[in-house]
């Protein structure tokens, strides 16, 4: 009993924590931006990233690249996996399956399921690069490092993928429901669809080409729009089953109740056979931001807050999800990553991290430090002769600065939060 209560008091502890950090993040008068990876750690042309779901896994970090790393000649999509992030021991690890040519070609997106399995979409018409093949869509992964990119190396079968679904060329976005079921942003038929690879192949064989168990569910109601060699990411709100999309195309954020729909007709699957294909009707979506944004690429959710990515200007865009509804547009943080801001997502420590794929970098987002005034990450002389003028009133702070001022946290700036500063000068 007293280990349960102990854990829960964590917990809580944790989550707080992770709020305040957040919370900081997004009301502190600027932010630091911590190159976290670059292109030494095999980043190459990295199109999105997440977290592990597993509780066990904490601060691991998986990133996705559409094609294979600078110093790895052998074409296909990859990954990198960053453990501990964001920590002074944080060290990353480069894998690529063989046979990623064809899993992973053109990677565009990667999401975690709660079953600590992941899945990642393909930006290709055809996976085995035939000009006149539609043969490309989703594919399913175990991110056990025993299994992932190192068993069926050298065949006899392919790979370690854990099943794949070839129905959405050209698809962009993915987010995960539960279990092996995935959405996808299908960039060749301009929908949404389900994808749910049930069992993966029978008896749970790696590498293997059985998919007939596979049901897919295909929103051709809803009617969204591809940018060529953009990504457009997805994210569930698993409170209320609402799926958040990027329809970059169309330069508005859209959600759907994943619960709404039914079957209007059966589809003809191409190139294999499945149990199920179905095209749907009587969605449920509506658009929700249409608004301020030009490329929305990358997308998440905190707690009470819906962040945006524009890929074009490089801003992050966060919304309040309460009061229902109103999407109200509370702060914008401008990272001056233009032209290449690909994808984001919020650390379990309130940080946020995010991906520029052109430059082959990782960025993390963290708050500033109590003390720093003048945005430099550390704590100075300079920074001392700002509080100082501050509480002799010869120079006062900006009202935005106070909350970074108040280092001993007792609502009150004075000569103790001085002395506390003077103790951390660099």
């Amino acid at each position: 009993m007293k280990t349960m209560y102990f854990i829960s008091i964590l917990v809580i502890f944790e989550y707080s924590f992770a709020q305040s950090v957040f919370n900081k993040i997004i009301n502190a008068p600027f932010f630091i931006l911590d190159l976290s990876g670059t292109s030494s750690d095999g980043l190459y042309r990295p199109r999105d990233l997440d977290f592990h779901t597993d509780s066990s896994r904490p601060n691991e970090l998986w990133v996705i690249n559409e094609n294979s790393a600078v110093y790895d000649p052998t074409f296909g999509g990859s990954t990198v996996t960053y453990y501990n992030a964001g920590l002074d021991s944080q060290w990353s690890e480069y894998r690529k399956d063989s046979y990623s040519a064809h899993f992973m070609h053109t990677a565009s997106a990667l999401a975690f399921s709660d079953n600590g399995g992941f899945a990642n979409t393909l930006d290709v018409q055809d996976a085995n690069n035939n000009p006149n093949g539609y043969f490309s869509g989703c594919t399913l992964w175990e991110a056990d490092t025993s299994i992932y990119a190192r068993i069926n190396q050298n065949g006899p079968e392919l790979g370690s993928h854990w099943d794949m679904l070839h129905q959405s060329p050209f698809s962009v976005g993915i987010a995960a429901e539960t279990d092996n079921t995935y959405w996808l942003f299908d960039g060749f038929h301009n929908t949404i669809a389900k994808y749910n690879f049930q069992d993966p192949h029978p008896d749970h064989e790696h590498g293997g080409e059985d998919h007939s168990d596979g049901l897919i569910y295909r929103y051709d109601e809803i009617s969204v729009n591809r940018v060529i060699g953009l990504s457009s990411h997805m994210v569930l709100d698993q409170s209320n089953d609402m799926l958040y999309i990027c329809d970059t195309g169309n330069q508005r954020i859209i959600r759907m109740n994943i619960n709404a729909g039914e079957v209007g007709s059966d589809l003809d699957p191409y190139g294999e056979n499945i149990e199920g294909y179905y095209s749907m009707i009587n969605a449920d979506y509506e658009t929700v931001i249409d608004s301020g944004l030009v490329s929305p690429t990358g997308i998440d959710i905190y707690n009470t807050f819906l962040l945006v990515s524009d890929y074009s200007t490089g801003d992050i865009h966060i919304y309040d999800l309460e009061p229902t509804n109103q999407f109200q547009l509370i702060h914008k943080l401008g990272t001056d990553i233009i032209e290449d801001l690909m994808s984001i997502k919020v650390g379990p420590d309130g940080t946020i991290w995010l991906v520029s794929t052109s430059a082959n970098k990782l960025y993390q987002i963290v708050p500033p430090m109590n003390g720093d005034f003048d945005g430099d990450n550390s704590i100075t002389l300079n920074d001392f002769i700002l509080l100082l003028s501050h509480i002799i009133n010869s120079n006062s702070l900006g009202e935005e600065y106070l909350f970074l001022a108040d280092i001993d946290y007792n609502s009150a700036i004075d000569i103790f939060d001085l002395v506390l500063l003077l103790d951390r000068i660099n």
